[in-house]
C-alpha cells in the first residue's frame, strides 16, 4: 500500500520562508507565534520546518498582526531573493568591487601594533 501524502508545494515553501524572515526581523520565536495564532508549538514547528503547509487563516492572522497584506508578505521574500540573485550575478561578472581589494593602505599599520 502506497502513501498518497501530498508534499509541501513550492508556493507554501515561499510563504514559509517569508514567515521565517518576518519572525527574524521581529525577533519572534516559534512559541510566540503559536500563542499569537492560537496554535500549539508542535503545529507551528512543523510549518517552520516546512513539513506542513500554513493554513490560510494562520497567514491572515500573522499578516494582520504584522500590519501587512498577504501580498506584501510574499513580495518581501521575492524582493530579498531578487536582491541576493543580483548580487551573486554581479559577483560572477566581476562587477562587484570589494573595497579591501582596492585599498592602497590595506596593509599599513594603524599604530596600535606592539613595538
Amino acid at each position: 500500500m502506497g502513501s498518497n501524502k501530498i508534499g509541501v508545494s513550492d508556493f507554501a515553501l515561499t510563504v514559509s520562508a517569508a514567515i521565517r524572515a518576518q519572525m527574524g526581523i521581529r525577533r519572534i520565536s516559534n512559541r510566540e507565534i503559536a500563542k499569537l495564532i492560537d496554535r500549539g508549538a508542535t503545529y507551528v514547528n512543523s510549518r517552520i520546518k516546512d513539513e506542513n503547509e500554513w493554513a490560510l487563516g494562520d497567514i491572515e492572522k500573522l499578516c494582520e498582526l504584522w500590519n501587512m497584506t498577504p501580498c506584501e508578505l510574499i513580495e518581501s521574500v521575492n524582493t530579498e531573493q531578487s536582491r541576493v540573485a543580483e548580487t551573486l550575478n554581479k559577483l560572477k561578472r566581476g562587477d562587484l568591487d570589494i573595497a579591501a581589494y582596492e585599498d592602497e593602505h590595506k596593509y599599513d599599520g594603524d599604530g596600535d601594533e606592539p613595538a
